[in-house]
């Protein structure tokens, strides 16, 4: 029973509620198209926040990682908001490269920075690849378009 008070199984329950709530809001709409994104985002992480919780539940997690300090993760959230809010206006590819470029060079821990860079750079490319091909192509999904699209 103790183990069920931890901190860690109350954030997994707690995100868990909170992606259970996220999932009905999505999924549950008239207008099942304007809704197609947010379902599969939600479906997404309901499942890694059951796993989480499963893991929680059964003592599966293994302690062999170091936690990240709060005040590291800071950069990243400012640029989150910052992101979010410049979709409309910048564009969502553009947006999305410039961030996803900015936290893979800002928390890679490879050395030398050309190497940071150049792997930052490699993974923000296939990202956006990947999410051109999801929207645009597959699902038809019309993004924010900015001026620099």
């Amino acid at each position: 029973m103790n183990k069920l008070l931890s901190r860690r199984f109350l954030v997994a329950a707690g995100v868990t509620l909170i992606a259970l709530l996220l999932f009905k809001l999505s999924f549950f709409q008239e207008n099942k198209e304007a809704y197609l994104f947010p379902s599969i985002i939600t479906s997404v992480v309901l499942f890694f926040s059951l796993t989480s919780l499963f893991r929680e539940t059964f003592s599966l997690c293994v302690d062999d990682f170091e936690p990240t300090p709060v005040l590291r993760l800071i950069p990243a959230l400012i640029l989150m908001v910052i992101t979010v809010f410049s979709l409309e206006f910048v564009g969502m590819y553009t947006t999305s490269a410039i961030t996803l470029f900015l936290i893979g060079a800002w928390y890679s821990p490879q050395e030398p920075i050309s190497k940071r860079l150049l792997s930052s750079l490699m993974l923000t490319a296939g990202f956006i690849i990947f999410m051109y091909l999801l929207f645009s192509v597959m699902l038809g999904v019309q993004v924010p378009r900015g001026f620099l699209i």
